[in-house]
């Protein structure tokens, strides 16, 4: 199913880690020592582990060298789930927060919870945004908080990069899945530094952006530019040369950010308008 998840009743995706998640709460992924039950990791000697109530006597027939032979699971474990958001004022666009980021995150909540594990909401300007936050939970019916709270929040200026930083103090210690939702229009070092804060965690970057911005812009006439950040608005007068220098330099922007990812195993999400759901579950299968 393609289209916006909020024009539909939201369904739960599926997700895999690339690593296993430690903690003692239960959940759907494989973690990390030994339990009674979960995913079968192996057989090994009754010997080497003497727990006698996992003692599987078909491999134990099958040793050439009548050794016992036990079984082995590695636990199932929740894993925290968590959506930074980005409230700058260059975020204001289209209401991007208001629909697909609001239908990106609502369904993270949803699958979260279907799959026992913690979802948090950590929305943030120049300071985190306590009435677009939600602190980690697993109770029925976030998806629509989630929602409503991302619905009713405006971007303000400035950049996102110390509320983001603060949103990042507020994850548990252990490992955590983070979902970093931004249009990434900050300077290519600051992208760095909040990439550093958050370098204990699994992290997603959901890049969100305007394609149509670039693809119509005139190659001559007058257009009328607004600064999300600062609110300033101006005439622009497009030509063919300077029109080919915007370009490039968004070209330029996008390379930087893409080599910072890159530097640190990060594979960029695209989030359109409206959410591709489809396109969302084969990323999150991947892992």
């Amino acid at each position: 199913m393609s289209g916006t998840a909020g024009e539909a009743r939201l369904l739960p995706l599926p997700y895999r880690l690339r690593w296993r998640p430690q903690g003692v709460l239960p959940g759907a992924h494989p973690g990390h020592g030994e339990g009674t039950e979960g995913e079968f990791r192996r057989h090994v000697s009754l010997l080497r582990h003497p727990d006698p109530r996992r003692l599987d006597l078909r491999a134990s027939l099958r040793d050439p060298f009548g050794e016992l032979h036990v079984r082995q699971f590695a636990p199932r474990r929740a894993v925290p789930v968590a959506a930074l958001v980005d409230l700058s004022g260059s975020m204001r666009f289209g209401e991007v927060v208001a629909g697909s980021v609001a239908d990106l995150c609502a369904l993270l909540a949803l699958s979260a919870q279907r799959a026992g594990d913690p979802f948090a909401l950590f929305g943030a300007d120049a300071h985190l945004r306590e009435d677009a936050c939600l602190p980690f939970a697993r109770r029925r019916g976030q998806e629509e908080e989630v929602r409503r709270r991302l619905a009713g929040v405006r971007p303000t200026g400035g950049q996102a990069v110390e509320g983001l930083i603060e949103a990042a103090e507020r994850l548990p210690a252990r490992r955590a899945l983070v979902f970093l939702i931004s249009d990434f229009l900050m300077p290519a070092p600051e992208i760095a530094r909040l990439l550093d804060a958050l370098w204990r965690h699994d992290v997603v970057p959901v890049v969100v952006e305007d394609g149509r911005l670039e693809a119509a812009l005139p190659r001559w006439g007058l257009i009328e530019v607004a600064d999300l950040e600062t609110g300033a608005v101006r005439l622009v007068f497009m030509r063919p040369t300077l029109r080919t220098r915007w370009r490039r330099e968004a070209r330029a922007r996008r390379q930087a950010r893409e080599k910072l990812f890159a530097e640190r195993g990060l594979r960029p999400l695209a989030l359109a308008d409206p959410l591709d759901t489809e396109a969302l579950a084969r990323r999150l299968m991947e892992g």
